[in-house]
C-alpha cells in the first residue's frame, strides 16, 4: 500500500481549511449534492470529504454510514494531490498503490473510486466530492463532468457558509464594542452631570458675591461659562436619553390617551407663553409603549420650539388612527428644513449647522433617537418642510 503524500502547499492548505471553520459535524444542506452525485454517476455511495491534518471528515454522505477515516488510509487524501483534478480508480485490485490496502482487502472491499478536489480560487483543495462502489466501475467523461459540476456547487455552499460565519462574528464584535461604548457613554455622562451642575452653581455664587467688584468683561466671562455648562449639560442629557432608549421594552404596551400625554410633556418642557401649543381636535387612546412615545414627542416638540425664528411660536399636534396604525404629527411655523437635508437630520451627530432661537447649536442626537424609537415601534417617520414657513413631522406607528 502506498500512503498519500502531503499536499505540495500543505500549510497553506491547512490555513485555508481553518479559515473555512470546518468541523466534524454533518451538513444537511449538502445532502442533496451527495445524492445528486450518486444519481449522475450511477454509483451507490458518495461523500463530501474534508481532508484535515490526520483525519478525513465526511460533511455529507449518501448510501453509506461513515463519519471519518484516518488520512493515511483515505482515498481522498490521494485525490487532493492529483494534478489533473479528476482522480479515478476503476478497479482497486488492479491498482498498485492500493495493494494490501485495508479497505481493499476488507470483507466488503472498496473496488472503485472517483473524486474531484474541492478547490478555492488559489487552487488549494479542502477535500473532495467522491463516489465509491463495492464492484469495479468504468468511469467516463460524463462522470468526470458531473463530479466537477457538483464540486463547484459544494465550494459555493462552503464559501457562503464561511462568509455567513464571518458576518456573525463581525456582528458579535460590533455588538460587544457597541455595548462597551454605550456603557462608557452612560458612565461618562452620569459622572459629568454633577460637575456641570456645580459649575452653574459656582458661577451664580461668584456673580452674586463679587458682582460689585467684577467689571463687565468678567461678568461676560461668567455668563459664557454658565452658558457653556448648560449647553454641555443638555448634550449629556441627550446622550443619556439616546442610550437609555435601547432599554425600552417596546413589547410592553399600555393604554393611555394623547391629551394626557401631551399635557404632561407641555409641563415637562415648561413651554413659555409665546408658544401657541395646539392639541389635536379629538382625544385618541393609544395602546403602545408609553415611554417610547413620550420620548419621541419630547424631542419633536422641543425642537419645534427651539428652532423657531418667529415672534409667536405655533406648535400644532394632530392625531388619528386606522385599523392597523396610529398617525401623529407635530407641525410648527419655524425655520424650515432644506429639501436636501431631510434625510441627513436623522443621522447621529448630524446638524444643519444653525443656531436655535437662543443662539445655541444643536448636537444631532435628538432626531436620531426619535428615528431609532420609531423603528423599534415598527413605524416610520416622514418630514414635510418649507424654508421660512415651518416643518411637519408625521409619525406612523403599528398597532
Amino acid at each position: 500500500m502506498k500512503k498519500a503524500t502531503l499536499h505540495i502547499n500543505e500549510q497553506k492548505r491547512l490555513d485555508l481549511l481553518k479559515s473555512f471553520k470546518t468541523d466534524d459535524r454533518r451538513r444537511k444542506d449538502l445532502e442533496e449534492l451527495t445524492e445528486l452525485a450518486c444519481k449522475l454517476t450511477n454509483v451507490p455511495n458518495s461523500f463530501i470529504s474534508i481532508v484535515d491534518v490526520n483525519t478525513v471528515w465526511f460533511k455529507s454522505q449518501n448510501g453509506i454510514e461513515l463519519n471519518d477515516t484516518p488520512r493515511e488510509l483515505s482515498f481522498c487524501a490521494h485525490a487532493i494531490n492529483h494534478d489533473k483534478g479528476f482522480y479515478s480508480i476503476n478497479d482497486t485490485l488492479e491498482h498498485p498503490d492500493f495493494e494490501n490496502h485495508p479497505y481493499v482487502i476488507d470483507e466488503k472491499p472498496i473496488r472503485s473510486y472517483a473524486g474531484v478536489p474541492l478547490k478555492d480560487k488559489n487552487n488549494l483543495p479542502l477535500g473532495t466530492i467522491c463516489v465509491l462502489d463495492y464492484k469495479p466501475h468504468q468511469f467516463t467523461k460524463d462522470d468526470q463532468q458531473a463530479l466537477e459540476l457538483i464540486a463547484d456547487l459544494v465550494m459555493r455552499h462552503l464559501t457562503l457558509y464561511k462568509v455567513n460565519e464571518e458576518l456573525k462574528e463581525s456582528q458579535e464584535r460590533l455588538k460587544e464594542n457597541n455595548e462597551l461604548l454605550k456603557e462608557f457613554a452612560r458612565t461618562v455622562s452620569h459622572d459629568m452631570k454633577m460637575p456641570l451642575a456645580n459649575m452653574v452653581l459656582t458661577t451664580d455664587l461668584v456673580a452674586k458675591k463679587y458682582g460689585d467688584t467684577i467689571d463687565q468683561s468678567g461678568k461676560d466671562y461668567l455668563k459664557y461659562i454658565k452658558d457653556a455648562a448648560f449647553g454641555l449639560s443638555d448634550y449629556v442629557t441627550q446622550i443619556l436619553s439616546h442610550y437609555e432608549s435601547d432599554s425600552y421594552m417596546i413589547e410592553e404596551k399600555e393604554v393611555f390617551d394623547i391629551y394626557t400625554l401631551l399635557e404632561h410633556i407641555q409641563e415637562m418642557l415648561a413651554l413659555p407663553d409665546e408658544v401657541n401649543f395646539i392639541l389635536p381636535e379629538d382625544n385618541m387612546e393609544l395602546n403602545i409603549n408609553k415611554s417610547a412615545m413620550e420620548q419621541i414627542l419630547i424631542n419633536l416638540i422641543g425642537n419645534a420650539q427651539k428652532y423657531n425664528d418667529k415672534e409667536k411660536i405655533k406648535i400644532s399636534i394632530s392625531a388619528g388612527e386606522s385599523l392597523d396604525s396610529y398617525k401623529i404629527s407635530v407641525r410648527d411655523n419655524g425655520m424650515g428644513i432644506p429639501e436636501d437635508k431631510k434625510e441627513e437630520i436623522f443621522k447621529m451627530f448630524s446638524t444643519l449647522n444653525i443656531s436655535d432661537r437662543l443662539g445655541k447649536k444643536g448636537n444631532g442626537i435628538g432626531l436620531n433617537t426619535v428615528l431609532k424609537l420609531v423603528e423599534k415601534l415598527n413605524g416610520s417617520i416622514d418630514v414635510k418642510s418649507e424654508l421660512g414657513k415651518g416643518t411637519e413631522f408625521i409619525v406612523t406607528l403599528s398597532k
